[in-house]
């Protein structure tokens, strides 16, 4: 592979599995909420743990697959992952009762964990260092893809055929990621006897990488908003407008359209121009779409609010992975891969339970302004560990690297 070239056949087959990866996920995480309800007569309670068991399983596991990433090696725990869930997903047929629907959803979960930490950590390996940012953001448009029309295709699924047809579309998913495996060549890495026992300490320090979780503690704020805007947004549109549906999918579509648009082109500026330059915009258009959401949920301010989010959530996500692993460097890419995106689960996963607490007590509209918030104390944790240095600023500037 040439040292500057990005669209190679291993990126190009990585992104495709990783495009299945994402519609298993957002195929599944939409409907477990309605299924629980229908199939088990599940309350709010065990219906919102069918739906999150999966983003616990893979909280789980992520922190162990980055550090034995390159103990048992990039392609065998990519292969074995996929493999497993492949044939969990066949358990989602035949599961009759709620809480072996829940297991199944929380080790489904742990194995998507598995296999995309170790899918985005070897991607990471096939971007050339000099457009990081760029493939990073080409990569992570995999799944605003899968964001886009998973859902769309879960929702039409479920109401013109069932639940069955669902977990049959999933699985096929799933089955076509495997196939590309013989296709891609995974870049593998050899460890000296000194980072084999340290891959293989039981030390907690070894479970998580320090600039993963620099960048780590941004994503977790950021996405701790935005799972208040999943969780909420429909309730709150609906009871702002007084309508009987809910305005909240144009919020979704532009969403999807800004990040795909940005994040096809934001990462060439970061290359080229810096971080600093890329990731406070990114912070003020995000924080500007929760306050719309607070103040203005109507058809048009959820539309401004959704590519606003788009272009400030959508972009930070791969901005802030990208710097993540330069700081690192590549021979700690594995685990830092994995610190961040357990720090985007965490934020995700936990984020609407305790904003939710606060909605109950002050209502909506407050709490978007409580997610704007978080959102600033994001930017500032970003100044005072990133971008008050000179390695923040212009490429090639003094200190950068």
């Amino acid at each position: 592979m040439s040292p500057g070239r990005l669209w190679n056949k291993d990126f190009t087959v990585a992104l495709g599995i990783s495009v299945f990866l994402g519609f298993v996920f957002y195929l599944l995480v939409t409907a477990m909420v309605g299924y629980a309800v229908q199939r088990f007569a599940a309350g709010e309670a065990e219906a919102g743990l069918a739906s999150t068991a999966f983003v616990l399983g893979s909280v789980l596991t992520r922190p162990l697959a980055g550090k034995l990433l390159d103990v048992v090696g990039r392609r065998r725990m990519l292969t074995l992952s996929l493999l497993l869930a492949a044939t969990v997903s066949l358990a989602y047929f035949f599961v009759d009762t709620l809480w072996l629907f829940i297991l199944s959803r929380l080790v489904h979960g742990m194995l998507f964990g598995m296999g995309h930490t170790a899918l985005n950590a070897a991607a990471q390996d096939l971007i050339p260092h000099s457009r990081r940012s760029e493939g990073s953001g080409y990569f992570a448009a995999s799944m605003t893809l899968a964001s886009a029309l998973g859902p769309l295709i879960a929702v039409t699924s479920v109401d013109r055929f069932g639940y069955t047809t669902l977990f049959g579309i999933s699985l096929a998913f799933s089955l076509i990621a495997l196939l590309g495996l013989p296709f891609l060549r995974l870049p593998e890495r050899r460890l000296t006897a000194q980072q084999l026992r340290t891959a293989l300490s039981p030390d907690l320090r070894t479970f998580i990488d320090v600039e993963g979780l620099r960048m780590g503690v941004v994503i977790l704020l950021n996405g701790a908003a935005y799972s208040a805007v999943l969780a909420f947004l429909a309730t709150h549109a609906a009871q702002a407008t007084g309508a009987g549906a809910s305005p909240s999918p144009l919020f979704f579509m532009s969403f999807a359209v800004a990040s795909l648009a940005a994040r096809l082109t934001i990462g060439r500026v970061q290359d080229q121009e810096g971080d600093n330059i890329v990731l406070y915009p990114l912070f003020l258009t995000f924080a500007a779409s929760c306050l719309i959401i607070a103040f203005w949920p109507t058809m048009w301010g959820l539309v401004i609010a959704g590519l606003l989010a788009g272009f400030g959530y959508g972009s930070l996500i791969t901005c802030a992975m990208a710097i993540a692993v330069r700081t690192a460097g590549l021979s700690r890419v594995g685990l830092v891969t994995s610190t961040y995106l357990l720090c985007m689960d965490v934020g995700l996963g936990l984020g609407a339970i305790v904003l939710g607490a606060a909605a109950g007590v002050w209502g909506y509209a407050v709490l978007y302004v409580l997610c704007a918030v978080l959102i600033a104390a994001s930017a500032l944790w970003y100044f005072l560990f990133h971008g008050r240095f000179p390695r923040a600023g212009r490429a090639g500037a003094p200190g950068r690297r």
